[in-house]
């Protein structure tokens, strides 16, 4: 392998062996959402993002809002940030609070604290650094692909 990387990685690791695996199919594309759709869409994420700051110390919030996803689609998105000191129990309130509700949850502590929740339609991550009391948790619905009307209305 003449890369830099690769080199410089066999010369590290020369037990493992490198695999450049050809680019996967591109998925098909998505058909057009609804309005319920949509509708429902935004009422999860928004209703989880409620649910969330209810638990944070005077959140600050971007969105919830429509988030362009690629050309054709979109996703409803939102980020929550507090200042705290207690970033480590909240998130284990959440998770707890969200496993209760029967959602895929879990909270793994390694340089920061990464809490990460989801079920069909809803991703959560949520992240807390202890060395600056800052807790950000962004939420994500599902990516649609709404009809170019609607689309450009969201814009």
């Amino acid at each position: 392998m003449t890369d830099p990387f690769f080199a410089a990685l066999r010369a590290r690791r020369p037990d493992v062996d490198i695999v450049i695996l050809p680019p996967a199919e591109p998925p098909e594309p998505l058909s057009e959402a609804t309005d319920d759709e949509l509708s429902r869409s935004a009422q999860v994420v928004d209703a989880t993002v409620a649910a969330i700051a209810g638990r944070l110390p005077e959140p600050t919030s971007d969105g919830p809002r429509w988030e362009p996803y690629n050309s054709e689609n979109v996703r409803r998105w939102a980020q929550l940030e507090a200042r705290t000191a207690d970033g480590d129990a909240i998130l284990a309130g959440l998770d707890q609070a969200f496993r209760d509700a029967r959602w895929h949850s879990s909270v793994e502590v390694k340089a920061f604290h990464r809490w990460t929740a989801s079920r069909a339609d809803v991703q959560i991550v949520g992240t807390w650094s202890e060395r600056h009391h800052r807790l950000v948790v962004t939420v994500t619905g599902r990516v649609l692909r709404p009809t170019r009307t609607v689309r450009e209305a969201l814009a």
